[in-house]
């Protein structure tokens, strides 16, 4: 059993969770939500965090709750990271492992210098505009600076790794000819594509692929958005293979940009509060505070919100699917007929 990955790279809201699913349903291949978690904690410099400092972070970190991981504490850094990546291939009984990677490529290439990369490029405007009801974005035009910082990450790795272990592929061809792209993706992963890959729709929030979700964004973005976004992708846009709508690209002028970013904050903060209420504002008090032995109760009580309310799509060890609501409420019907 190889803890060699072979990293599924791509920008959040590029269907890079659709794809994991898709990969960790094979019956070789187990897929981890991510390992933002270990990638962050690498310093800018490479340096590696103190394996207790980095356990007592954990306890607060959202995706590492779900995961289902222990810290062995008597491990360097670098051999916790690959301990992760075995427990998880003993759990789900898989001799081989993809983690889901969305930034942190060189970093990622430093802890597994042999490790494999599969890029899912989606269209940059699909991209942005899916990112607005985030946080982290509230605008298509701040969302997309994500696709484009990971295309730079992406060429500068492919100078770096033999062609042989990078693979690209496209979001628009995972969905409207699963199987032939799959196909693909198999066969760099070493094994044979199987219809098993789509049995998470029975068990998730997630649907099969639907070749609709290629350009329904087209329907749903504003004129203003998509100039504003195509003038900050540039030549990248087409680089990748994508047209340009042949609108007159514009570029924000500082005060509109001011007015963005203050509509972004008000409804970061109008989130916070509609899902945590008084939580939210004890744990912006006690982090600034620095006082931990507060902060940390707060911050896992916000965790758990998070996790309740997400659309369900991992496994983890011991359990089944974890189901949402609307699934739970198709799969028991179900069961009932």
């Amino acid at each position: 059993m190889s803890t060699t990955p072979t990293f599924l790279v791509g920008a959040e809201r590029s269907g890079t969770t659709l794809f994991r699913l898709l990969v960790d349903s094979h019956p070789e291949v187990t897929a981890i939500e991510g390992l933002d978690y270990v990638i962050g904690a690498v310093g800018p410099d490479g340096e590696r965090p103190a394996v207790d400092d980095y356990a007592e972070w954990l306890a607060t970190e959202t995706v590492f709750s779900t995961a289902g991981f222990t810290v062995d504490r008597s491990l360097p850094f670098d051999e916790v990271a690959d301990d992760f990546l075995r427990q998880r291939m003993a759990a789900a009984g898989k001799d081989r492992v993809a983690v889901l990677l969305h930034t942190g490529l060189e970093t990622a290439l430093s802890l597994w210098p042999e490790a494999r990369f599969i890029h899912l490029v989606r269209d940059p405007r699909a991209v942005a505009l899916s990112t607005a009801p985030f946080e982290w974005s509230g605008h298509p035009f701040f969302g997309v600076h994500r696709w484009i910082d990971l295309m730079g990450e992406w060429r500068s790795l492919a100078g770096q790794v033999p062609a042989d272990r990078l693979l690209e592929i496209h979001f628009e061809d995972l969905v409207t000819d699963h199987e032939a792209t799959l196909g693909t993706v198999c066969d760099f992963l070493g094994v044979t594509y199987t219809d098993e890959m789509l049995s998470y729709a029975a068990e998730t929030d997630y649907d099969e692929p639907i070749a609709a979700k290629a350009d329904e964004w087209r329907a749903k973005i504003g004129d203003d958005e998509l100039r504003m976004v195509e003038g900050r992708v540039g030549e990248l846009l087409e680089t990748k293979g994508y047209q340009a709508s042949g609108l007159e690209p514009i570029d924000p002028s500082p005060r509109d940009l001011q007015k963005m970013k203050l509509a972004v904050r008000v409804k970061k903060w109008k989130h916070k509060l509609t899902s945590h209420g008084w939580v939210a504002i004890a744990e912006l008090v006690t982090r600034k505070a620095g006082v931990s032995a507060l902060h940390t109760p707060m911050k896992q009580r916000m965790n758990g919100h998070e996790r309740q309310n997400r659309k369900k799509s991992w496994r983890e060890p011991g359990r089944e699917f974890a189901y949402g609501p609307a699934k739970a409420a198709e799969v028991a019907a179900g069961k009932a007929s």
